[in-house]
């Protein structure tokens, strides 16, 4: 029985790769610097307003769809369903 769990185990940690959560933590050297990272991507979203101008864009952008990406402060650690 340890034998099959062992296996099951294997096959579903191998999948979880193939399975993303589309989401991701990230951890900045403080709480001011996460404050501007957020303010900055978030800037034209504030409040439903149409902004002149885009966040910051980098060559990786359009890559990862980041105008598909939803940036706010993550929960406790101990609040996440890991």
């Amino acid at each position: 029985r340890e034998a099959k769990l062992k296996e099951e185990y294997r096959k579903e940690k191998e999948k979880v790769h193939t399975k993303p959560l589309g989401m991701a933590f990230v951890t900045f050297q403080n709480e001011a610097m996460t404050a501007i990272i957020l303010k900055d991507f978030n800037a034209c979203q504030v409040q439903g307003c149409k902004c002149r101008q885009e966040p910051r864009s980098s060559q990786f952008s359009e890559v990862l769809h980041v105008y598909n990406w939803s940036v706010t402060y993550a929960p406790d650690p101990q609040n996440v369903r890991w």
